[in-house]
C-alpha cells in the first residue's frame, strides 16, 4: 500500500493488513474518535485472545507503528432483515453474517483512501472466509451518519429494519 499524506505531500509506504500482536506499537495511534482509539489501545488484543474479534492492522512499512485497523467477527441476522429481499426466499430463519466492526485510520492518513483500502481488504477476507465458514453478507454499523457515504462507495446498502444506519454487503 502506497499513500501520500495530504498535509506533508510525501510518499508513505504501508504494510498489508496483518493480525494484531503484542509487538505492534499503538502508542501514537490517534484517529480523532476516542472510542476507536481506546478500543485499539486497551481492548483489541484482549478481544482477539478471547476470540470475540479479529483485529487487522496496517503499519508504516518496516515498522510496527499502527496507522489503521479494522475488526471482523461473525454473527447472525433474522431472515426478515436480509437484503436483497429475494435472498430471503426458502432460506433459514437466521443467516450467518460477518461483521465489520470498529475501524480507524490515523488523522495523518485520513482522506488518502486508506479507509476504502481497509474496507476492500475486509470484504475480500470475509468473502474468502465464507467459502470455508458460511456467511451470507458483510454487515457494518457505522459510528455516525457521516461515515455512511464511505460504506456506500464500497457497495454497502442500508438496512433500516436493523437500525437507521446499519449497512450490508450481500455475498449473493
Amino acid at each position: 500500500m502506497l499513500r501520500e499524506t495530504a498535509a506533508k505531500a510525501i510518499s508513505l509506504e504501508l504494510s498489508a493488513p496483518v493480525k494484531l500482536t503484542e509487538t505492534h506499537d499503538l502508542d501514537t495511534f490517534e484517529c480523532g474518535e476516542d472510542s476507536i482509539n481506546e478500543f485499539l489501545k486497551k481492548k483489541a488484543i484482549k478481544a482477539q485472545i478471547a476470540k470475540t474479534a479479529t483485529v487487522l492492522v496496517v503499519c508504516i512499512k518496516d515498522t510496527n507503528t499502527v496507522v489503521g485497523y479494522y475488526t471482523l467477527s461473525n454473527g447472525t441476522i433474522m431472515r426478515a432483515d436480509v437484503v436483497p429481499k429475494k435472498a430471503q426466499r426458502n432460506s433459514p430463519d437466521q443467516h450467518p453474517i460477518t461483521i465489520l466492526g470498529r475501524m480507524g485510520v490515523c488523522k495523518t492518513l485520513q482522506g488518502t483512501g486508506l479507509s476504502l483500502d481497509l474496507i476492500q481488504d475486509a470484504v475480500l477476507r470475509a468473502l474468502t472466509a465464507s467459502e470455508e465458514v458460511a456467511s451470507t453478507a458483510l454487515v457494518v454499523h457505522p459510528l455516525n451518519e457521516n461515515l455512511v457515504g464511505l460504506y456506500e462507495k464500497a457497495g454497502f446498502i442500508r438496512c433500516p429494519q436493523l437500525s437507521s444506519i446499519t449497512m450490508m454487503l450481500p455475498f449473493t
